[in-house]
């Protein structure tokens, strides 16, 4: 059973007020031509599939040509809602997608919903769960959980799992551990972690929430991180397609795609008059997300309108230099 993972795809998003939508439409016009190369037999996605509870008009129509063209390359669709999720609208008209074998789970109804695919090494159960809170469970439990962990937990042991099958969790949560960047919204003192070891009885976890991706505590228990770059702490990073395969019980592999944008988003730095020497961005994409640190000890008068006479997409302007750092209280010079 092979199988891509996606998640944060936060469609309808903006960069320091610039919308995003004609990168996000790019990038999953990426994963489709991935998908027809790769035929995986499922897509989930794992949560924040929108930015905001209420998306935009332009957003929901990316979505719904994405889930039209995964559907002609003949796979079957998870979705769960994320924290940016409406869940009651991301669900919406669910019952009759699922004949299009669209499976969506928004919010959480007292237990997780289970789908069965079959392949030549027998059932894989794919469980689907929302983003979830304490306080989503007070219709269901007599005590509410205290804590995120609690809450997981609480859900999970009441998912009967067959021994025999293969199962793969989608879940939208933080687990403790993983690297956060300035992007994702964090809980104050991370009282929203839970621990991997809460996953131990699921062949894969596929996650969502955090930007990055990367493997929790053992390499089926994954973070896929987002399509695009979301923030210039993600600069250096780049995005990957995460693709899963199980074969028969314990059988799991782990690969990755690295997904190319259409415009990148990068950090420069130097002198006015370097970072503007045609040698310095020849060989660069000068239309990508630009955060530019410049050096210069004296401001360089309307700075930012002549960078974007080369760097027309530049976002974002700093100064690194003795008035700088003096204003930031730190010292001047280091001695060593």
């Amino acid at each position: 059973m092979k199988f891509f993972h996606l998640s944060d795809l936060h469609l309808g998003r903006k960069l320091l007020g610039e919308s995003l939508l004609e990168e996000q439409a790019y990038i999953i016009e990426e994963i489709i031509k991935t998908a027809k190369e790769e035929k995986p037999d499922a897509v989930l996605m794992c949560g924040d599939i929108y930015d905001k509870s209420v998306p935009s008009a332009e957003a929901v129509r990316l979505l719904d040509g994405f889930l039209s063209q995964l559907v002609e390359c003949g796979c079957s669709v998870f979705l769960i809602s994320g924290n940016h999720d409406g869940g009651s609208r991301l669900e919406f008209a669910g019952k009759i997608l699922e004949k299009e074998n669209i499976y969506i789970e928004g919010t959480y109804k007292g237990k997780l919903e289970a789908v069965c695919l079959e392949d030549a090494w027998g059932e894989v159960y794919i469980h689907m769960l929302p983003f979830l809170r304490p306080d989503m469970l007070r219709p269901y439990e007599e005590e509410l959980p205290k804590s995120y962990e609690e809450a997981v937990k609480t859900v999970l042991l009441k998912q009967p799992l067959k021994a025999s099958a293969r199962h793969v969790l989608m879940a939208h949560q933080f687990v403790t551990g993983a690297l956060r960047s300035d992007s994702e919204s964090v809980s104050v003192g991370g009282l929203d972690d839970i621990g991997a070891d809460i996953f131990a009885d699921f062949d894969y976890a596929a996650l969502g929430h955090i930007h990055g991706a990367q493997s929790i505590s053992r390499e089926a228990v994954r973070y896929c991180g987002t399509p695009l770059k979301y923030s210039f702490s993600e600069a250096a990073s780049p995005r990957t397609l995460t693709i899963a395969e199980l074969k028969e019980k314990g059988s799991v592999s782990v690969r990755t795609e690295v997904l190319e944008p259409l415009h990148d988003m990068r950090e420069i730095r130097g002198t006015y008059m370097e970072v503007t020497a045609r040698s310095f961005y020849t060989d660069k994409n000068r239309f990508d997300y630009i955060h530019c640190t410049l050096t210069d000890e004296q401001e360089i008068p309307e700075a930012m309108g002549k960078l974007r006479a080369v760097y027309p997409n530049i976002m974002k302007l700093d100064y690194d230099n003795l008035r700088s750092k003096a204003a930031e209280g730190l010292p001047e010079t280091i001695n060593i």
